[in-house]
Order: structure tokens, then C-alpha cells, then sequence
């Protein structure tokens, strides 16, 4: 090797040892106090939405850590792991542990409040006369209820490619219903080049920025979300239908549509869980997943935590529900 070529390998090696520091972080240790030190060190570096859910992490360190020593049982850890991110209440954190069912910290995902609130058996069989169809993989469940056109998103997806079809299957319509209610959310890029059958002009949907550094600050500038146009424009009345569990990209489609002026949004509140969320996983080999994103509305409101609230609260109950009723879907109806 020639003396220049020795020295660039040289100084190659030296400028890798020197970045060290900035590219590499020591291995936690596995037993419960380095366990529990990753875990809270992750979300204070890269958790993004502390201030939108009012929470101090500092706070609940000082609260859990005292809990946690060197004889603490995967079992102890694990409870303290989860009253701990319980605090946050955010459907988009969850702990998976070997064996056991995954952890939500939002209580209502993770408890299954009122989750039989909405059936889309019921809404097939009853209202739909079991004349429904399906697009998408199953990804879309649409027909006809009366003059009222009627589809179904579980997730937001691929199956987003298919929604120029269905709008074109109801054209001739008086207008239509798309129930996001138990919308767990996906992939939203998709949504971004096929929202254009329902908007006339450029919108932007949302904006958003990913944490980017250790500090509580460190974001770089907003980047905005739009949806354009694309074919033709389909100009009949919506009504948005939302619950709870309407989540994510499922919440993200909706400020899509709330830019809309021919929509009106009915049911509940959404989850308020819109950010993206990043999978890592601890020393002994339990998975979890933290927020990195902030999501902010075209006019610059913030939900997470909240949930984006319907312009006409509908409930259903489970007595309705058990008769076979669907009050949210009927009063939906009701506007056409």
C-alpha cells in the first residue's frame, strides 16, 4: 500500500473513532434497573408529544424508579412498565411481552370499552339487506342503503386504489355515508394519491414534524401533507362516521376530509392517536413502541391526545346495539 493510500486509510479510521460517541450508544444492561433506564431514557429522547398530553416524564421516573431495584421480577417490572406508560393514555404505545396480550396505554383500546358499539355484521345484514360488496382484499365493504351510498374503511391501505370504483358505482346517488368507526389506521401515503376523487382544488390536509434530536425541542420545520384533485370530482354530500377506535391514518384520512366543505363528521370523538409510532425493542426482549411525530390540523390545531370531535355527537348504547340498532349509522341517514 502507497503512502497516500495508507493515509487515507488512516484518517478513514481515525474519523470513525472520533464519531463514535455521536454515532453509538453503549448496550443497556439486561436486569430490571438498565431494563428500566432504556425504557424511560427512549421516550424522554424521542417521545414527541409529551406537551399535547400534559404529561412531566421527569415526573414519572421520580414516581417509578424507586420501584425497581435489582431483585425485581419480570413480572414486578412489567407492572411498574405499565402503570408507568398508562400515564400517557396513547393508543399508538403499546409493550409486548412473550406470551402475554399486547399492552395498549390508551385504556379504552386496551380494556375494549365499548368496542361492540359498532357491527358491521349489522350494518350488512339489516341495513344493507346482505346485499353488500367488497373491494380491496376486503379492505372496502360498500352498497347501497336506500339512495344512500355506503362504504367502509378498517384501515387505510392499498385498498385505497379501489375507492375511484366504488365512487363511480355511486354516482347516481343522493350521497354518502364512509364510516371510519373501528378504523385502526395504516398506511396514509396511500390516501394522499387517492383522496382525489373527492376534493375540486389543492387542500392541505395536515402538517407534521418528526422528532430529530435528543431535546425536548428538536424538530426540524413543519412539512405540510397535501391532497389534489385527481379525476372526476365527486360533489355529493358525506357524512364522516367515527368511534374511539377510529385511529392513526385512520384520524389522518379524516382532517383530509374536514377540509372538505361537503362533509359533515357524526358520531364520537376519535382516539387522538395521529402521530407516527417507532417499534424497538428492550435488553430482554420485550417489544414497544413510542410516538416520534407531532400532527398538527390545516388550520393548526393539535388532537392528539384529545381526539378529533365529531360537528354532531350521535351515541349508540349496547341496548341499542342488542335490538339491533345502529343509531349513529341511522341518524347519519337521517341527513340525506
Amino acid at each position: 500500500m502507497n503512502s497516500a493510500k495508507y493515509m487515507i486509510v488512516l484518517l478513514s479510521f481515525l474519523s470513525l473513532m472520533s464519531c463514535e460517541k455521536t454515532f453509538f450508544r453503549p448496550e443497556p444492561e439486561n436486569n430490571p434497573e438498565g431494563i428500566f433506564e432504556e425504557l424511560w431514557n427512549t421516550f424522554d429522547r424521542d417521545y414527541a408529544v409529551f406537551d399535547e398530553r400534559g404529561i412531566n416524564w421527569q415526573e414519572q421516573y421520580d414516581l417509578y424508579r424507586p420501584r425497581v431495584d435489582a431483585n425485581t421480577t419480570d413480572e414486578e417490572l412489567a407492572e411498574v412498565f405499565k402503570q408507568m406508560l398508562r400515564s400517557l393514555n396513547d393508543g399508538h404505545v403499546s409493550l409486548t411481552i412473550p406470551n402475554e396480550r399486547v399492552y395498549y396505554s390508551n385504556i379504552i383500546i386496551d380494556q375494549e370499552i365499548d368496542i361492540d358499539l359498532f357491527d358491521l355484521d349489522l350494518v350488512k345484514s339489516k341495513y344493507m339487506q346482505n346485499a353488500s360488496l367488497e373491494k380491496g382484499n376486503g379492505g372496502i365493504t360498500y352498497g347501497w342503503i336506500g339512495s344512500v351510498g355506503y362504504l367502509h374503511l378498517p384501515y387505510i391501505g392499498a385498498n385505497m386504489f379501489d375507492i375511484g370504483e366504488v365512487l363511480d358505482y355511486f354516482r347516481d346517488g343522493n350521497g354518502l355515508i364512509v364510516d371510519l368507526r373501528h378504523n385502526g389506521g395504516g398506511d396514509f401515503t396511500y390516501a394522499l394519491s387517492e383522496f382525489g376523487r373527492f376534493t375540486d382544488e389543492k387542500r392541505l390536509a395536515f402538517r407534521s414534524k418528526t422528532k430529530n434530536g435528543p431535546g425536548k425541542n428538536d424538530f426540524p420545520e413543519w412539512f405540510d401533507w397535501y391532497v389534489n384533485p385527481a379525476g372526476a370530482y365527486f360533489d355529493k354530500p358525506i357524512v364522516v362516521l367515527t368511534d374511539r377506535y377510529t385511529i392513526s391514518a385512520g384520524e389522518r384520512i379524516l382532517l383530509a376530509f374536514k377540509t372538505l366543505p361537503n362533509i359533515i363528521q357524526m358520531g364520537d370523538t376519535s382516539s387522538g392517536a395521529l402521530s407516527t409510532k417507532v417499534a424497538k425493542e428492550l435488553p430482554n426482549g420485550w417489544y414497544y413502541t413510542v410516538v416520534t411525530q407531532k400532527i398538527a390540523s390545516s388550520d393548526g390545531q393539535y388532537f392528539e391526545g384529545l381526539g378529533i370531535p365529531p360537528d354532531i355527537f350521535v351515541y349508540n348504547t349496547a341496548e341499542e346495539m342488542a335490538a339491533g340498532v345502529d343509531h349513529q349509522l341511522e341518524t347519519a341517514l337521517g341527513q340525506f
